[in-house]
């Protein structure tokens, strides 16, 4: 089971390369994706910064290590297993964005790294789980990460704003 402590630290490995080389990265590239993909322009600019990014990541830290101890404490699986399942699609997604876009994206590297190690675990934990029961993990830790994404997309700029004081009137 000690490949459940790892889960934490290969997001934040993946993370890292994001949270550093991805705001530049937009910057350099916005006018290409904004032409391509103008339905993104907000996620890209909201992307671009870095400080508001890594709050993001902040707090899907939190709860990966905290479904991580939970699971860990209490001898199921189950939490970590949606975490491991979501992350190991979000790597998939990044691949997929590197093969669309066709040109180097500052996931792609951690994203090939990571990959082997969720694939590695999840062989390690199939004998855990039917099924039908990964089918609906997988699903529950797909829907909590993007309904987490699509709400701290949200609230992280103010959050980042009223850290930095700039509420005041």
């Amino acid at each position: 089971m000690e490949y459940l402590y790892l889960l934490p630290i290969v997001f934040m490995i993946h993370e890292f390369e994001e949270i550093i080389m991805l705001p530049t990265w937009l910057d350099k590239n916005k006018a290409m994706l904004y032409m391509r993909f103008p339905f993104m322009k907000d996620k890209v600019d909201s992307l671009s910064n870095a400080p508001v990014f890594a709050l993001t990541v902040l707090e899907e830290f939190i709860i990966i290590s905290a479904c991580t101890v939970m699971s860990i404490c209490m001898n199921d699986l189950t939490a970590w297993y949606c975490c491991l399942i979501a992350f190991g699609l979000h790597l998939i997604v990044h691949i997929i964005q590197f093969l669309v876009i066709r040109k180097y994206i500052p996931v792609i590297v951690t994203s090939v790294l990571c990959l082997p190690y969720c694939i590695w675990v999840f062989i390690q934990v199939k004998d855990y789980y039917m099924l039908n029961e990964t089918l609906l993990w997988g699903f529950v830790g797909v829907v909590v990460c993007v309904v987490n994404l699509l709400l701290m997309h949200k609230i992280s700029p103010g959050l980042w704003s009223w850290m930095n004081g700039n509420n005041r009137t």
